[in-house]
């Protein structure tokens, strides 16, 4: 056995060790959730584990933490995928454009619920734009994808570059593309990315959000106006 595969065979260990069943109905019922392939290990247990072993990676080049980190996506065992995703985020430093063809590969093959997309997309891809803004745009494409996670990835990537100041323009866009979406995962996606913009941008997002606001889904209407001023949200939501 080579000692990629003892890694991945020691990581399995030390997160079924950790299961909880319990854990594992609970978030099956709380969160809607298919636990097919989830063990019931709750997320701080796994970055431990993810930074503990991360550790024997540090030295190795970002293409071999990347492809191992691809080898524990491919069990599609959820617990594997967070710990394949922190050691990405840790990876952060040495994220080069060429990267984002694995990260957006990672989205549409491997993701496969709201909770790992959210994961992936905030932690590394949000922070893959924040270091390689030139490459934000790539999201317009995704969101004509036939895969519901790329088309809320394309929203859900931008959370972080945009509570950061950078990339408004390119939210709204995105949220245009998203507006009719008939996937309320995706709506509530792009309506948490105006969310975020409003704390920032509150006029911004007000004006776009009342240009819209007849044609918007009721969710995604919601989620956008949560975080503006009190004054404005009324505005909104009076439509007299």
């Amino acid at each position: 056995m080579t000692g990629d595969a003892q890694l991945i065979d020691t990581i399995s260990a030390q997160l079924e060790e950790k299961a909880d069943p319990a854990y594992r109905e609970l978030v099956r019922t709380r969160y809607n959730m298919n636990v097919e392939h989830f063990l019931g290990v709750r997320t701080p247990q796994i970055h431990k584990i993810a930074g503990e072993r991360y550790r024997a990676l540090k030295s190795r080049s970002i293409g071999e933490r990347l492809d191992l980190s691809g080898r524990l996506l491919a069990t599609r065992v959820y617990e594997h995928k967070i710990v394949a995703f922190r050691w990405a985020y840790l990876s952060r430093r040495d994220y080069a454009i060429e990267h984002l063809a694995v990260f957006t590969k990672w989205l549409d093959k491997y993701v496969d619920d709201w909770i790992d997309c959210d994961d992936l997309c905030i932690h590394v891809i949000g922070e893959f734009f924040s270091k390689h803004p030139e490459a934000a745009d790539e999201v317009l494409a995704w969101t004509t994808s036939a895969n519901r996670w790329m088309r809320r990835g394309a929203a859900v990537s931008l959370v972080l570059p945009v509570r950061r100041g950078e990339h408004l323009a390119l939210a709204l866009r995105v949220a245009d593309e998203l507006l009719h979406d008939e996937e309320d995962l995706v709506r509530k996606g792009y309506g948490w990315l105006l969310k975020v913009a409003s704390t920032r941008y509150p006029e911004d997002v007000f004006t776009y959000v009342m240009d819209r606001r007849e044609r918007m889904p009721r969710v995604a209407l919601r989620y956008s106006v949560e975080k503006l001023p009190k004054q404005l949200q009324r505005r909104v939501i009076d439509r007299k």
